[in-house]
């Protein structure tokens, strides 16, 4: 349960959580280190001092000094350090006021150790000499460390009060803080709550620094207007298509209706109807061949099969088949190098024809086209010449959106539907290629087509 709630928790309040985490486990682990080194530099201070009462006591005993008042006159009452001095026997020597321990001397002598148990926090050193006077003698040198460890802890009470207030504030401007920063996120979530398919102006307005959320706003603009576009497309696409098949499909209708009055006694009317019917069937099969077709490229289901051929033998071959049907235009080649590729036949066939045919469409009689290839670096030229009516510059970029027709008035009479240039793009593009149209009104179109073809 608990987990399921932080997983559905805000950005802003998982964020503020990981940050205060990591500022508390610093808090602590600083505040650890802090007191760990002071409580050994207190310790280590502590040694040295015992150790120098400890030598000031040699001296003094080796110049027989006995009396309390002249071994311990180097002993501050505040150092909190008691001082015991016996014999092998157990005698008391001296011993400071106070001494209230129970710590048996014995070995190591000469090192300074520290305890701590019951609330007791020691350091002590034991040491072992000859006297004149006493023989052996047995030195014991205790320092009490309860006043460091009462500053150790008030310190530590200090810190952890210091570390709580320091948690809290950093919860509440990390709240803050990750909120502000992240209000673009919520300006992102609203404006893309007010998109939908029937509202693609709406754009994400994000002011400030060029950082991560400007980048994705950036983005998710571009997107939009990507989607904006192909949605665009998309009913202009089927609106020019139902455009297209309603004229055929009233045709079809009239001449049915002409044949139900009038066909059973009319030869002529049956004959008239039939034929029209047969031609309209006829032009609506091509034109959804060409919807579909263009429908599989869109969806990136366009079966490519590919073979090894002469591409000088396949523009050999639309030339021969452009001039048996065509008598009444130059077809030449000027330029048709012997280049081997690796390709789909039907499509390049395809693409090459597209081209060709309009440019025959497009030229008057006696008008001359030329078809050639060439290599060019990777890729394969293929280049289409006429000299017809050209193309209006404005109208150069338009020629190969699906339906667009330059002259509609005289495209209805030459014949065609718009897509052939659009077939071609698509085909163009399968191959990673560019189509570049050059033309001038009255004087004719070029029309160049580079694939990156294996060749």
């Amino acid at each position: 349960m608990n987990l399921n709630i932080i997983k559905d928790a805000k950005i802003s309040v998982k964020l503020t959580g990981i940050f205060a985490f990591m500022f508390s486990v610093m808090l602590v682990v600083s505040n650890a280190y802090i007191l760990n080194g002071l409580k050994h530099y207190l310790y280590t201070q502590a040694g040295k001092r015992v150790e120098d009462v400890n030598a000031i006591l040699l001296n003094k005993l080796k110049l027989n000094e006995n009396s309390n008042n002249e071994l311990f006159s180097d002993v501050m009452p505040n150092e909190n350090m008691f001082i015991k001095i016996m014999d092998k026997n157990g005698k008391i020597i001296s011993e400071s006021n106070k001494f209230n321990y129970h710590l048996k001397i014995s070995e190591p002598y000469g090192k300074t150790k520290h305890i701590e148990e019951h609330e007791k926090h020691l350091t002590y050193l034991n040491t072992k000499i000859l006297n004149k006077n006493y023989g052996t003698v047995y030195i014991q040198i205790i320092k009490d460390m309860d006043n460091e460890y009462d500053f150790l802890k008030i310190l530590f009470f200090f810190m952890a009060a210091a570390d709580l207030f320091g948690i809290i504030l950093s919860i509440l401007l990390g709240y803050v803080i990750s909120k502000k920063m992240l209000n673009p996120i919520d300006s992102i979530t609203k404006t893309a709550e007010e998109i939908s398919i029937n509202n693609l102006k709406e754009r994400i307005d994000i002011q400030g620094p060029n950082d991560e959320l400007k980048r994705l706003a950036g983005t998710l603009n571009d997107m939009i207007d990507r989607l904006q576009g192909s949605f665009n497309r998309q009913v202009q696409f089927v609106s020019d298509a139902s455009h297209e098949l309603r004229t055929p499909i009233a045709i079809i209708q009239g001449y049915a209706s002409l044949l139900d009055r009038w066909g059973k006694d009319d030869r002529e009317a049956l004959e008239k109807s039939i034929e029209a019917i047969k031609s309209e069937s006829h032009n609506m099969g091509k034109l959804v061949e060409k919807l579909l077709f263009l429908a599989r490229g869109d969806n990136k289901s366009q079966k490519i099969e590919k073979n090894r051929f002469h591409l000088n033998k396949l523009i050999d071959e639309v030339i021969e088949e452009t001039r048996l049907i065509d008598k009444n235009h130059i077809i030449s080649n000027t330029n048709n190098e012997n280049i081997q590729v690796v390709a789909d036949y039907k499509l390049i066939k395809q693409l090459v024809r597209i081209i060709v045919d309009n440019s025959v469409k497009f030229t008057a009689e006696n008008g001359k086209i030329d078809i050639s290839s060439i290599k060019f670096g990777k890729y394969i030229n293929i280049v289409v010449s006429d000299t017809g009516i050209g193309i209006p510059q404005s109208e150069i970029p338009k020629i190969f959106d699906r339906f667009y027709c330059v002259d509609k008035s005289r495209s209805k009479d030459i014949g065609g539907s718009g897509l052939g240039l659009s077939i071609a793009k698509q085909i163009v593009d399968t191959y990673n290629g560019t189509v570049d149209v050059k033309s001038e009104e009255g004087k004719g179109t070029k029309t160049t087509i580079s694939l990156d073809i294996d060749y």
